[in-house]
């Protein structure tokens, strides 16, 4: 089962990117790896239990997931279900763009004060061009110039790439960007012969800011191990124990628990629909472009976290190519068509051992692949990719890397080019 956690900052958060004494940057979200630390950390410290400590954290039957900035609470907001916790929280697909000057989701723009001029996905014009044998250069008209009407003309800005992290509300019209607020804090060195101030040492580190709420799920074995992992939960959360991140004894990193509830996902039945709608509209624009399919199918994977993958000889890959769903999770006929991709080295921090471990290199969140198939499209092919989207891929799913979502609705709903009323 899965439940879904929401956690609210009450102190900065700092979370380095890098293990560069030059880096200041901190991490926009709470890694699924982090947060699995400060749960083990507290466990450790107020119960002795190497049993429940086992089954929580080392027998891969408690999933955590990264922690999304949830904060809708922006007045333009008020009255709409992106305020409803209810709904997840994702990161911004690589196929996103938006236009260059007034960037941003159109819901609840007021020109008067900010302008927005919307978000499209280019992914299936992307895919047209790419099965096009990269023939078809007209297709990409739409991805290249901002097309929303401003005095009886268009803008006509160049479009650019749009990330973050957004919120569907039950509506498809009302979608926003999450805000994330950081600063900066300087921090002088202590000499370890005197504990004052080491002069000559002067550093920044940048922070989440306090009071900001970060939105994941979590997945359990059976409802029973959810039960017992809510009232350790309940427990640390009472305690305020609940600490991630670094320069934890300054006074950051600390949380506190908002809420901690089941959380239902799709049934293979409405997954399906969704792969299907994709499909659909794949083929529907091929046809009015006048282009052939070399597959009767087509899907995209679009990466919800990190995923670390590698081959047979453990070589990291830095792509999700037909080899890797046919080797790893049995799904035979598929072909890569297009990527939209790029990879990140992944580093952390055992707490428990005080050591750093071992880095690693990822493809990053937020990255897309189309896949074209032409293999039965029967029950055991949409259970193959249900069970994909559930289980994730790759190494590490256990600390939330390799998350993914399969035919996310972003790529065939989201383009408001094709609703300009819709969204004010």
């Amino acid at each position: 089962m899965k439940a879904r956690l929401i956690v609210t900052s009450e102190s900065p958060l700092s979370i380095r990117i890098a293990r560069s004494t030059a880096s200041y940057e901190s991490c926009r979200y709470i890694p699924g790896t982090t947060l699995l630390g400060a749960f083990a950390s507290a466990h450790r410290k107020i119960r002795n239990d190497e049993t429940e400590f086992t089954r929580f954290f080392l027998s891969s039957e408690v999933f955590f997931s990264n922690l999304y900035p949830a904060n809708f609470q922006a007045s333009e907001f008020s009255n709409t279900d992106l305020r409803d916790d209810e709904q997840p929280v994702k990161p911004v697909p690589n196929t996103a763009r938006s236009c260059k000057r007034f960037s941003g989701f159109r819901f609840k723009s007021d020109p008067d004060k900010q302008e927005r001029h919307g978000v499209m996905d280019s992914l299936i014009h992307w895919g047209l061009f790419a099965v096009s044998d990269q023939t078809k250069a007209e297709i990409l008209t739409a991805n290249m110039k901002c097309t929303y009407p401003v005095e009886r003309n268009e803008c006509c800005e160049l479009l650019d790439t749009f990330s973050g992290f957004y919120r569907h509300g039950t509506n498809i019209t009302e979608i926003g960007k999450s805000a994330v607020t950081t600063r900066l804090l300087t921090r002088t060195g202590i000499s370890r012969e005197t504990g004052a101030v080491q002069e000559g040492i002067l550093y920044n580190r940048e922070v989440l800011n306090e009071g900001q709420q970060f939105w994941g799920m979590m997945s359990f074995a059976d409802e029973s191990l959810y039960d017992e992992f809510y009232d350790f939960a309940e427990d640390v959360a009472s305690k305020g124990l609940l600490r991630i991140g670094n320069n934890l004894t300054r006074g950051l990193g600390k949380l506190s628990l908002t809420e901690f509830q089941e959380f239902v996902p799709d049934n293979i039945l409405s997954f399906k629909q969704r792969v299907l709608a994709f499909n659909q509209k794949f083929h529907a624009e091929a046809q009015e472009r006048c282009v052939d399919l070399p597959h009767q199918f087509y899907f995209p994977i679009t990466l919800q976290s990190d995923a670390i993958i590698s081959d047979s000889q453990l070589r990291y890959q830095t792509v999700l190519n037909g080899e890797y769903l046919h080797q790893a999770l049995n799904l035979a006929d598929a072909t890569l068509v297009y990527q939209n991709a790029s990879t990140r080295r992944v580093i952390g921090w055992n707490a428990l051992f005080g050591l750093p471990k071992a880095a690693e290199w990822a493809i990053s969140m937020e990255s897309v692949f189309l896949f074209g198939y032409n293999g039965k499209t029967d029950d055991v092919f949409y259970q193959c990719l249900y069970d994909i989207e559930q289980t994730g891929i790759g190494k590490r799913t256990l600390e939330g890397f390799g998350q993914v979502t399969v035919a996310d609705p972003f790529h065939s709903e989201v383009n408001e080019y094709e609703s300009r009323d819709e969204n004010h």
